[in-house]
């Protein structure tokens, strides 16, 4: 498995903030990297991808995010109704660590979104991998392009086309 450089990230987030949010693009390891993240910890998994979840979801928001310990509540977009009951979870009791979603899709600008969530959110944006991630090294792109600005010169012997299967041989 390739590791995220936003792995750390979604680890620590949950200690010291109630809710986290990994946003990203299908397709880009938000679930796995939930998974991993709370697999050393005692946490609730809803997958709102399941039909008998989902429908759960739907038909009784409160109820379903009820908990005691931390919630992950994946593809949280599927069902923007359980955003105000989890506003109203977290101002009754402000304890870091209650719910750690992921979303697909710009979530942060959805008309359900509670006023009052995002001061209470922390949101990691989770990239597709890099080329440094899918070959374990450190991504060095954007420094040099702030190094050498634009008289950055780099040649490789990939060509354009290549790009698109690239990262294909890496996992």
């Amino acid at each position: 498995m390739i590791p995220h450089h936003a792995e750390s990230l979604v680890h620590e987030a949950p200690d010291d903030t109630r809710v986290v949010l990994v946003n990203g693009a299908r397709q880009a390891g938000k679930s796995t990297l939930t998974r991993l993240a709370t697999n050393r910890q005692r946490s609730v998994l809803r997958l709102l991808d399941d039909p008998t979840t989902l429908r759960a979801a739907k038909d009784d928001p409160t109820g379903f995010v009820e908990h005691d310990s931390l919630m992950v509540i994946d593809e949280i977009q599927l069902v923007p109704e359980l955003l105000q009951p989890i506003k109203v979870s977290v101002d009754l009791d402000p304890t870091p660590g209650r719910y750690l979603l992921t979303g697909s899709s710009r979530i942060l600008a959805m008309r359900t979104l509670p006023d009052a969530l995002p001061g209470r959110m922390e949101v990691i944006e989770l990239w597709p991998f890099s080329q440094g991630e899918m070959h374990g090294a450190p991504d060095r792109f954007v420094d040099a392009a702030f190094r050498h600005g634009p008289g950055i010169d780099h040649s490789s012997e990939l060509r354009r086309r290549d790009y698109s299967t690239h990262g294909e041989t890496a996992s």
